[in-house]
């Protein structure tokens, strides 16, 4: 018999707590909620058959030995780029928030040391200014990113190949506002992808939380050739939802290699995207799995024509080199893995941030410190 631990103690304890009454309306709804998803995964299961097919017979689905993994992607120039922050306090209406970013890069290929980079600093946010402090602080996080790229790019030597691995999508934020700075970061951004495929550089935004529905529209509106087909398509929530149906069963029929879709032209498909598209940055995205036991993820593959005649070669190097890439019991590379840990701001870290500066702001004055008490 397993000894529960901390957490599981304490959620036992909170759960013991909690009302009779309330508990009784809520353990209901829990064996009716239940009965529904069991439900589900049966339907699920009869329209994947369905997609299934229709992928087989469009040739969308491919699988590749990793015997026929090329041993040369282990040996070029990595390189991961990731940022990080950590909204906290807020005194008066400022919030005092930590950002940082990352980049290693494995100069010599997989089997060489990683050399990391960070940069981090605290950035000041007025609320009355930016009444979504998390949204803002996000867009400066990406505004560093950027910078990192760049800073990537000119490291690279254009004669030997290379790959940069960005943590999320390529096009990121999902959002773009109006305002003139938003649109001054697409365009550096987007410079700094073109100084990367100008020095042969292969550009890959690995996904990890898939939502939208590019793959759910592509099976829709170009790969079905029924209103039922389509219809099945457009039944699952998210991409992710139904990419995981299929390359289960994808899995359970070849067993070994790596999966992998055809690409999809997503450079029109919403505004953030069609932003890109203008400054001449296309992005082609692949959903993959790397083995049988890991989590699907997108790759983002941004090119500077629409339809590239070395497309085939550049999903094929960004697959290969992705799994390659990733350790077992990790869905993304290594770079990634690292660029992630090394710039994560953890929220407790954060918190003993921000009460040791708020700490050294006491004084002997006691109606500055009266001031404080009442603004924290």
């Amino acid at each position: 018999m397993s000894i529960p631990n901390l957490e599981e103690i304490y959620r036992r304890y909170e759960f013991n707590k909690t009302e009779p009454e309330t508990l009784v309306g809520l353990i209901e709804s829990v064996i009716k909620k239940s009965d529904i998803i069991k439900s589900n995964y049966k339907r699920y299961r009869e329209i994947t058959e369905t997609i299934y097919e229709i992928m087989e017979r469009e040739k969308f689905l491919h699988q590749v030995e990793i015997s026929q993994l090329a041993k040369e992607g282990r040996n070029i120039r990595g390189i991961g780029i990731d940022g990080s922050f950590q909204c906290v306090g807020g005194v008066g209406g400022i919030w005092y928030i930590p950002i940082s970013c990352s980049r290693i890069q494995f100069s010599e290929g997989l089997g060489s040391n990683p050399v990391v980079s960070v940069a981090a600093d605290i950035h000041d946010v007025n609320q009355l200014e930016f009444l979504n402090v998390e949204k803002e602080a996000e867009f400066r996080m990406l505004v560093g990113e950027t910078k990192a790229i760049k800073e990537a790019a000119l490291q690279i030597d254009a004669s030997k190949k290379a790959i940069i691995f960005i943590d999320g999508p390529v096009v990121d934020p999902p959002w773009i506002g109006v305002e003139k700075r938003h649109r001054t970061y697409v365009k550096d951004r987007c410079e700094a992808i073109k100084m990367c495929l100008n020095r042969n550089a292969l550009v890959v935004g690995c996904v990890k939380r898939i939502m939208g529905s590019y793959l759910i529209n592509h099976i829709a509106n170009n790969l079905a050739k029924s209103d039922v087909e389509k219809e099945r398509a457009k039944q699952f929530i998210s991409d992710a939802h139904l990419i995981t149906y299929v390359f289960t069963k994808f899995s359970l029929k070849v067993k070994n290699g790596v999966f992998h879709t055809s690409p999809i032209n997503i450079s029109e498909s919403d505004p953030a995207n069609r932003l890109y598209h203008k400054e001449a940055i296309n992005i082609h995205s692949v959903f993959m799995q790397k083995d049988v036991a890991s989590r699907p993820i997108r790759l983002d593959i941004p090119s500077v024509t629409e339809e590239p005649k070395n497309l085939e070669s550049m999903i094929n190097d960004a697959v290969e080199i992705t799994a390659l890439w990733s350790y077992p019991g990790h869905d993304i590379p290594l770079p990634i893995v690292l660029a992630h840990e090394k710039c994560n701001v953890r929220r407790g870290c954060a918190e003993v941030l921000y009460n040791e500066m708020i700490t050294r702001t006491t004084t002997h004055d006691i109606f500055d410190n009266i001031v404080k008490m009442k603004l924290e």
